[in-house]
């Protein structure tokens, strides 16, 4: 399992959430990527089924723009970090069928604990299922 990470370089929480994720991390080695084209390359070299990956889209663009990898992400667990709560914007993120939502304003205490989760728990246990709630508002949601 690989745990990779986008986030534009010059976004503000970026730290702030790259901090929150290498702490959930076993040993702390994550691959950052800033550049979407840098990540869609990444996307196109072999990512070991059951990966995780925490993207942060800074604004609704940048997220369409994420769109485009959609096909690329089908073996991986997607958590996303949205730019705002509108209705158009989750609608467009739920596409890329992610496990978690969060908002950049987050403090990120949520998302850390599902990471920590998802890296305990072997993919595919039926014993213990990632089912909880999301930072905007469907408690016990799966996309």
């Amino acid at each position: 399992m690989q745990l990779l990470f986008y986030a534009s370089k010059n976004e503000k929480n970026e730290k702030r959430l790259k901090d929150a994720i290498q702490s959930a991390s076993l040993d702390g080695t994550i691959e950052h990527f800033t550049r979407l084209d840098d990540f869609r390359d990444r996307l196109r070299s072999i990512v070991e089924p059951n990966s995780i990956m925490v993207l942060a889209a800074v604004d609704r663009k940048e997220l369409q723009k994420m769109q485009a990898f959609r096909d690329m992400l089908t073996e991986i667990y997607i958590i996303l970090v949205l730019p705002d709560r509108r209705k158009s914007t989750i609608k467009l993120a739920h596409l890329l069928r992610p496990r978690f939502l969060s908002l950049i304003e987050d403090d990120f205490v949520d998302l850390n604990q599902i990471v920590a989760k998802m890296i305990r728990t072997p993919h595919g246990s039926a014993k213990t299922p990632i089912t909880g709630g999301s930072a905007l508002g469907t408690p016990g949601s799966r996309p």
